[in-house]
């Protein structure tokens, strides 16, 4: 059994730790918006790409940081034996998809700005010397707006109306409300380095409340949308999601998080994809 239960484990972990399956839901929720309004859905297939490398090179970038800080931390553990393979694969993405990006980037100046602006914040979200992540309540608000710009806002930027904005915002409350979760995960890692997050200020159970009132905000949001398929799946999202707040407690397994709490994000999108079909 564990012949072939450890080189299983092998794969999940590459997929959680390499940042692939984080990078993976940004690239669906792109998808999303150009399900959502397929009249610009040409243009929004195009940022697909970008979004993923960006992702994948920023998060291990700052997965990196940290690993290197703390050496002796379990959660880090998996970055420092494979420090070599991420930076190898950190190069070879930027190096394959160095003449298409600057294609993409040169062709509209406004989305190459956004997306330095973007990139700034994230940088700036772990470096010194604002390091942004040690303002634990702002941490979830941060994370989801440059989500919800680099899935949302940007693809429709010359196109922006107030629908868009509408399902940006209810989109925008879905994401907070999975980083509130993810920072009941890291309860004791944050109070190791004082940080002040919703769940270590208000505690887990009030954590909950807020995370569950943002997914009633993103659920009443779609009630605006005159797109009958997303306030469908809405409503079977929101419960899903409802669902894992309840379950979600510090001692969970990394997995729970990444594989439901992130995969809440696809299967958003495969539920409207379906719904679509009909």
């Amino acid at each position: 059994m564990r012949l072939l239960f450890d080189p299983l484990k092998k794969i999940l972990d590459f997929i959680v730790y390499s940042n692939l399956f984080i990078s993976l839901c940004v690239s669906f929720a792109t998808f999303q918006t150009a399900l959502v309004f397929s009249n610009n859905s040409e243009r929004i297939y195009s940022f697909i790409l970008p979004n993923f490398i960006a992702t994948f090179v920023l998060y291990n970038l700052q997965r990196l940081y940290y690993a290197a800080k703390q050496p002796d931390n379990a959660k880090y553990n998996w970055y420092n034996k494979n420090r070599r393979l991420i930076f190898t694969l950190i190069i070879l993405t930027l190096f394959s998809s160095f003449n298409f990006l600057w294609d993409f980037f040169i062709e509209d100046l406004k989305i190459a700005a956004g997306y330095s602006i973007l990139a700034l914040l994230s940088l700036f979200y772990f470096l010194p010397p604002l390091q942004l992540r040690k303002y634990g309540l702002l941490k979830p608000f941060i994370i989801s707006f440059v989500f919800i710009c680099t899935t949302t806002l940007l693809p429709l930027l010359n196109n922006l109306n107030m629908a868009m904005w509408v399902y940006a915002f209810g989109q925008f409350c879905f994401i907070t409300a999975l980083c509130v979760l993810f920072d009941i995960r890291d309860v004791d890692h944050d109070t190791e380095l004082k940080f002040i997050t919703v769940p270590i200020k208000y505690g887990v159970t009030k954590a909950k409340y807020i995370s569950v009132f943002l997914l009633l905000v993103y659920l009443a949001s779609a009630i605006f949308s005159i797109q009958k398929p997303y306030f469908t799946t809405a409503i079977i999202t929101a419960g899903l999601a409802i669902l894992i707040t309840v379950l979600a407690k510090p001692s969970r397994h990394n997995y729970f998080y990444v594989f439901l709490v992130d995969g809440s994000i696809i299967f958003q999108f495969i539920l409207l994809l379906l719904i679509n079909q009909q």
